[in-house]
């Protein structure tokens, strides 16, 4: 029998002194060598005494010494002590059911027991609290002797823990489950034993793997415990503290604690805990929870996910919840409306709700809509995500979606990328999730509504007229609209005098909390029939704020108001609206329910009065159902227009530097093309363009959506599948510009890797070419040639191995007829040509010969097709072929030679011969070739002529050039081989592949001991060989004696005289030949710079002036040096009236000085002022250079200054607003610290060269640009006095505040101090400046006040000399004074000119010099 009383300590140390006599205390601590002896004796008492050996003080003492010295002693007694309490808790359970549970225990027996009991659990319970802080620290030895050996040693010790844990914890939970209460006198168990267990429960919860899913075992034992000592010891409030405070200090312990709460709610139907855990959290201040922003998340994340998981519990408490709505902590804000969407989601959603529930719904939903324009952008994207979910689960009500839809399309511009993100899921969901069809086309809906709702109005006035011949029959009865109507100026006076928002001032009139819907609506009514408007109104008010959501007190503005009777609304606002529609309402309703009454009582009388009540019921019945149709419509129609106007917004998202914009950009344009969405097709094709993309992700995404869109397929047979897929890419083959089809070739080349366009999709689209598969139209057998030069290009052999059938179908009678298809077959042909000739090659490049069908038949169809005016479709097609033919054979020039000698017969054959004796220069020839030859052939005979001038150049630049090295290669080799039969040597080879590129590689060799002549032999064949293309370009081709020698003077007419020769067509065509040929030869482009030029500047066709900044980028790469004092005059065109002109001006510029082929001069402003272009395309191109430009080092930054001064120059007038548009961009390109700290101080320093207020103001501007850090903050100080003085305008003191501001949030806070001294300096000068300012404008206004008195006086005197004069007779008396006035005058001002040095004729001849005039001078 113990003698002895154990209570249980607070700490370790504790036990080892006593408070009483009989109160235990450890009084022999072991040494570590003497604990594994005292083990052993402790493991023999047991097995002889059960769980009472604990009671005699060598045993406890020794497992008490095994804790005390728990980090020296060896981990083998370690365990065998945690195996010893884990048998004796065991014997402890089984003895505690047939003790507790079977007989009463006497008092010692009972002591006894208890304090097994307690000593028991408290060991077991500090050895479990010991080991779990041993597994939970860092160990010393894992720094010590590596981690890999250690940590796999410490992780299988970890998992037997686990184990042995697990078993401790059942073990504890067996022994709490008997009726412990019993051993205690009184029979209440004493708190610090709950304690006990409850904190060795809280300690397991601290270890950071409790969150993973193997401890979800641990996890349920641990609550489970603590589940059944808050249910049978009342430990809810200290559970509810305690949980509260490991959530506050520890991350990992949210998503245990939130399942434990579960658990409890569930197992054990204890509701307290988490109750009382957010009453506490309700109760903190806002300050305290702010201060903590880890604990803060980690209660937020707790509440959301008991929320989600018991979401019926979080009701009770969401009175105190709502009030962080109203709090600065967004992350509160987030969790109380997660709260909120998962209340909706889980409980408030269905449709048998009651009114009170429907209430809390549409209050809950209130909430998340207001929250949609919270100032927090993680609030914002929050809310949308939660609506998002709501939408997907369809737990939105119908006729609350569009309002909704309204908010999220606003939210499409939001600054934040997060909020754009979620808002453009959520207008996805609403797509996906929509109630109203499958399809959404707008202008079908529309039209299918406007049906219907005739239908209804022939159908309502059909049952008026039956009405009407019933009521003439009965006598006369007035119908409730005509009752309305003599009502209805009285109502509207009423309402105008009374109707306020939020007007509460009669207390008599308002509904009681508890009426119902009907009920409100019939007081409304009976009072209104009774004349009592006013009160009807108040009651009506009431119940608006009552029942705001019901269908019966709904409001649409968009719909007129309709009255006979003329009154005047239309000062009426929304709410008054509202009351008078919705009155309306409810007045004819009622009236219409009082004369269904009466029917009724008469129907007994009747037998035919029954009858026709009968037909009247069905003709409502049907007139319901299509009222119901038409809202159906309606709710459709304002639906697919909601959709329809975000479409643009997310269209301009496909454009946006965030990657998250555009992929969900992509993704709603998918789902919106599916849901047919008309416009949806603009956002599809400006996809396209994205796969050129430098992201990976957004590529594949663009990839992956076309493959969605126009590949997949359902269909099982493999050819009904392919003729799917044709019809889907030829359609949007049709629609496609330019720039569309090269992305989409991109996109198909990337179907053919794939595999996703297959054998049976090529073999589709040859049939639809050769028109072999029936019902094939022209326009899809091109589009057909187009698609398969586009698959040529991951598979050559597509084409390679079908030339006959391209010839047969595409040059032959079809292409005699069909110019376009002769043009894509052309282009299709194109893809056989290798992209570089190969020099080092022993095999020539294989060429067709001169006599292949491709080129007959080519060159038959140029020639005939010369005259056929009826296809437009010629010039382009003429220009494809003629490419071909220099690209694929043998001789190409012999082959446009004979099609332009037989094109140069058939236009002499039109031209007239003179008849004059005189002999016809070559003038006269030309002009007698214009006057006669119709306009048309001359246009394509001149447009082929340049497309042959630029294809010959390009054939000897590249091929022959090339077949010459190749050739001069090979002769090497054989010379080498001849002179080196032992030893084996490389010769120099030249990289160039054209005459331009020749001459880069003249110097150095790879082998050094390759003869001198050799390597001199190379370089100068080279040199001779590009020598000799250049020569034969200067002098032969378009010098020569040649046709295109020959139409020199003609091409040269038609460009200088734009007045004689009108017609667009011509003069286009002249212009691009004449660019063409300038491209050949040096010293033509010399001579004829000047008229290009010329026709630049003055030409009024937009086509002409692009086409020339086009050939100009041309010949500034070919003719760099020739094109370089012209660059001026190219940066004119950048403010070209023509927005084609501009973007193509542009264009150019940006490659030329991109690529360094045009040095960056103080031109570049014209650069700059591009970005405030209205073309979105202009300034979108101005960006992206500004943007590459920054990425060339310092060449930004150099010329920024020139940038700032020419925007800044009043001469410009460039208005501020355009200004500061323009300057924000660029700015936002410095990145680095050095480059801004410079910047700051040039910008102080510019600050003494200005004198206007707007020039100030720009400076202040862009300074407040920069990122200051501390060098650039002292700059700001160390050069105060250059703009001190320019403070008191209003906007510089602004923007220097801001600066300031901003800077001081970067700052260290040592460094704040000259933040804070400069903003005083400022501060005192603006004051300063103020003050003077205001002192001079009052000097300025008494000064201007003294020149009226003056002028006052002056006036006067004049007057009264006037009147002297008119009473004198003494005219010339007065002449005689005047003139001698006036000689004085002159006299003086004679003598202040010679005495100042000036002469008469130096100020008649030079103009005065311009003055400077300051703010100073002037005030």
């Amino acid at each position: 029998m113990a003698s002895f009383n154990f209570v249980i300590p607070l700490s370790l140390h504790a036990l080892q002194e006593a408070t009483s006599t009989r109160q235990y205390a450890v009084s022999n601590i072991s040494t570590v060598r003497e604990i594994p002896n005292k083990i052993q004796d402790a493991y023999s008492a047991f097995r002889k005494n059960g769980t009472h050996f604990i009671l005699a003080d060598q045993n406890f003492d020794a497992l008490y010494s095994v804790l005390f010295n728990f980090k020296c002693v060896d981990n083998d007694f370690k365990l065998r002590s945690r195996e010893l309490i884990m048998k004796a808790m065991t014997k402890l359970s089984s003895e505690l059911v047939e003790i507790v549970d079977g007989r009463e225990l006497s008092v010692a027996e009972r002591r006894e027991r208890l304090t097994t009991l307690k000593m028991l659990t408290y060991l077991a319970c500090s050895f479990t609290e010991a080991f779990e802080k041993e597994f939970n620290s860092p160990s010393l030895d894992t720094g010590l002797l590596g981690r890999g050996r250690k940590k796999s040693t410490k992780k299988g010790d970890e998992s037997t823990w686990e184990e042995d844990r697990n078993q401790m914890l059942l073990q504890l939970y067996s022994v709490i489950q008997h009726p412990l209460h019993r051993l205690w006198d009184p029979p209440v168990v004493e708190e610090d034993f709950v304690n006990l267990i409850a904190n060795c429960c809280y300690k397991i919860l601290e270890t950071p793997s409790m969150n993973l899913a193997r401890s979800k075992g641990t996890r349920d034992s641990v609550f489970q415990i603590v589940g059944t000592l808050v249910k049978k010891f009342n430990h809810g409030l200290a559970c509810s503290l305690k949980l509260m405070q490991l959530l506050q200090h520890f991350e990992h312990v949210v998503s245990p604690a939130a399942q434990g709460i579960i658990l409890l709610i569930e197992s054990y139907d204890n509701k307290t805990v988490i109750s009382e855990m957010i009453r506490q959290i309700a109760k903190t201040e806002a300050r305290e929870l702010m201060k903590d922003s880890s604990g803060l998340r980690n209660f937020s994340q707790f509440i959301v996910e008991v929320a989600e998981g018991k979401p019926e519990v979080i009701l009770t408490s969401l009175s105190l919840l709502i009030n962080f709505l109203d709090e600065e902590a967004y992350v509160m804000r987030n969790c109380v409306l997660s709260v909120l969407g998962a209340l909706v989601l889980k409980v408030l959603s269905g449709e048998d709700l009651e009114e009170k529930t429907k209430d809390l719904r549409d209050q809950c939903l209130d909430h998340l809509e207001d929250h949609i324009h919270d100032v927090h952008a993680f609030v914002r994207s929050k809310v949308l995500h939660i609506w998002t979910d709501l939408i997907t689960e369809k737990a939105v009500p119908l006729r609350r979606q569009q309002q909704v839809l309204k908010l999220v399309i606003g939210r499409l511009q939001d600054k934040s990328s997060l909020v754009r993100k979620n808002a453009v899921q959520l207008l996805t969901a609403f797509l996906k999730g929509n109630p109203f069809a499958a399809k959404l086309p707008l202008e079908e809906l529309e039209s299918q509504y406007e049906l219907e709702y005739r239908k209804l109005q022939e159908m309502a006035t059909e049952g008026s007229k039956v009405k009407t011949e019933n009521e003439k029959a009965d006598g006369a009865v007035v119908s409730p609209t005509e009752e309305w109507e003599s009502k209805l100026p009285s109502t509207v006076n009423l309402i105008g005098e009374i109707v306020t928002e939020g007007n509460d001032d009669d207390d008599d009139d308002v509904l009681d909390e508890n009426t119902s819907l009907n009920d409100a609506v019939m007081e409304v009514a009976q009072a209104f029939i009774s004349n009592k408007t006013h009160r009807a109104i108040k009651l009506l008010e009431s119940a608006l704020e009552m029942f705001h959501g019901d269908e019966i007190l709904m409001y649409d503005p968009q719909l007129k108001f309709k009255t006979k009777t003329k009154v005047d609304i239309d000062d009426f606002s929304e709410y008054q609206m509202r009351i008078l529609v919705v009155l309306k309402r409810i007045f004819i309703s009622a009236k219409n329910m009082e004369r269904g009454n009466d029917g009724k009582e008469n129907v007994e009388m009747e037998v035919d009065e029954s009858d026709s009540s009968k037909e009247a019921e069905m003709e409502d019945l049907e007139v319901t159902k299509q009222k119901l149709l038409v809202s159906y419509f309606k709710d459709s129609v304002t639906f697919a227009r909601l959709i329809h106007e975000g479409v643009p917004v997310v269209c301009q998202l496909l454009g946006s530097k965030q990657v998250s914009d555009v992929m969900e950009a992509i993704s709603f344009f998918v789902t919106a093309f599916e849901f047919g969405l008309l416009n949806a097709k603009a956002g599809i094709l400006r996809m396209l363009v994205l796969v050129w993309s430098k992201e990976q992700s957004i590529k594949d995404a663009v990839v992956e959506a076309y493959q969605r869109l126009y590949l997949r397929s359902d269909l099982p047979n493999e050819r009904a599948r392919a003729q799917f897929i044709v019809r889907n890419i030829s359609a949007l083959i049709s629609g496609a510009n330019l720039g569309e089809r090269t992305s989409l070739e991109e996109i198909i080349a990337e179907f053919v890797k794939s595999g996703d366009i297959s054998k049976h999709v090529v073999t589709m689209l040859w049939e639809r070419y050769t028109k072999t598969l029936p019902d094939t139209t022209d326009e899809e057998a091109r589009a057909a040639i187009i698609l398969i030069a586009m698959c040529a290009n991951s598979e050559v052999s597509i084409i390679s191995s079908n030339i006959s059938v391209l010839v047969q179908s595409g040059f032959g009678d079809r292409g005699e007829k069909d110019f376009a298809l002769v043009k894509e077959t052309c282009t299709a042909l194109l893809k056989l040509a290798a992209s570089k000739p190969k020099t080092d090659s022993p095999n020539p490049p294989s060429r067709l010969e001169r006599e292949h069908d491709i080129f007959t038949r080519l060159s038959a169809i140029l020639v005939n097709g010369l005259t056929r005016l009826e296809d437009r479709q010629y010039s382009s097609m003429a220009v494809e072929a003629i490419t071909v033919i220099y690209t694929l054979a043998e001789h190409p020039d012999v082959i446009c030679g004979d099609i332009l000698y037989k094109m140069n017969s058939i236009i002499e054959e039109h031209a007239i011969t003179s008849t004059t004796s005189e002999p016809a220069t070559e003038d006269s020839a030309s002009q007698n070739v214009l006057d006669e030859v119709p306009v048309f052939i001359l246009t394509r005979f001149i447009l082929i002529m340049g497309q042959v001038a630029l294809c010959q150049l390009v054939h000897l630049d590249t091929y022959i050039f090339s077949e010459l090295k190749r050739r001069n290669f090979l002769t090497e080799e054989m010379e080498i081989e001849k002179k080196n039969k032992k030893k084996k040597k490389n010769s120099r080879r030249s990289l160039a592949t054209s005459a331009t590129e020749a001459s880069m590689s003249r110097y150095g060799s790879p082998d050094g001991e390759l003869e001198d002549d050799m390597v001199l032999t190379g370089a100068v064949a080279d040199d001779m060989e590009a020598e000799y293309i250049r020569s034969i370009c200067e002098t032969e081709i378009i010098s020569g004696d040649n046709l295109l020698g020959r139409t020199r003077p003609l091409i040269l007419s038609v460009c200088s005289n734009p007045g004689k020769y009108s017609d667009p067509y011509l003069r286009t065509a002249a212009t691009l030949t004449l660019s063409k040929m300038m491209m050949v030869s040096s010293k033509f482009c010399e001579e004829n710079l000047q008229l290009l030029f010329t026709i630049l500047e003055r030409s009024s066709e937009p086509a002409i002036r692009a086409n020339i900044v086009i050939a100009l980028g041309d010949l500034s790469f070919r003719f760099p040096n020739e094109l370089e004092p012209w660059t001026a005059r190219v940066y004119a065109r950048l403010r070209d009236e023509s927005a084609k002109v501009r973007l193509n001006t542009l264009t150019i510029l940006t490659h030329l000085i991109l690529n360094d082929m045009v040095k960056v001069k103080g031109q570049i402003s014209d650069i700059a002022l591009c970005i405030a272009d209205e073309d979105p395309r202009i300034s979108g191109l101005a960006n992206v250079f500004f943007t590459e430009l920054a990425r060339k080092g310092n060449a930004l930054y150099n010329v920024l200054p020139d940038i700032i001064s020419r925007l800044s120059d009043t001469a410009l007038d460039l208005e501020e607003e355009n200004y500061r548009k323009i300057i924000g961009p660029i700015f936002s390109l410095l990145q680095k610290d050095k480059q801004l700290e410079s910047l700051a101080e040039k910008l102080c320093h510019r600050f003494q060269a200005t004198v206007e207020p707007r020039q100030w103001r720009d400076i202040a501007f862009c300074l407040s640009l920069l990122q200051f850090n501390e060098k650039a903050i002292r700059k700001l100080t160390e050069n105060f006095s250059c703009y001190s003085d320019k403070l008191h305008e209003p906007q510089v003191f602004e923007f220097f505040l801001g600066i300031l501001a901003n800077a001081r949030k970067n700052l260290k806070p040592e460094n704040k101090v000259i933040v804070d001294e400069l903003e005083a300096r400022i501060q005192e000068n603006h004051d300063k400046g103020v003050e003077d300012e205001s002192a001079l404008n009052k000097a300025a206004h008494a000064a201007s006040k003294s020149k009226k008195t003056k002028g006052h006086t002056a006036a006067k005197t004049k007057k009264r000399v006037k009147y002297q004069l008119e009473s004198s007779d003494d005219d010339e008396a007065f002449e005689s004074d005047n003139s001698s006035e006036s000689d004085d005058t002159s006299n003086k001002n004679t003598e202040n000119s010679d005495r100042n040095g000036n002469s008469k004729k130096r100020t008649e001849d030079a103009p005065p010099p311009p003055r400077r005039a300051s703010t100073r001078s002037r005030r």
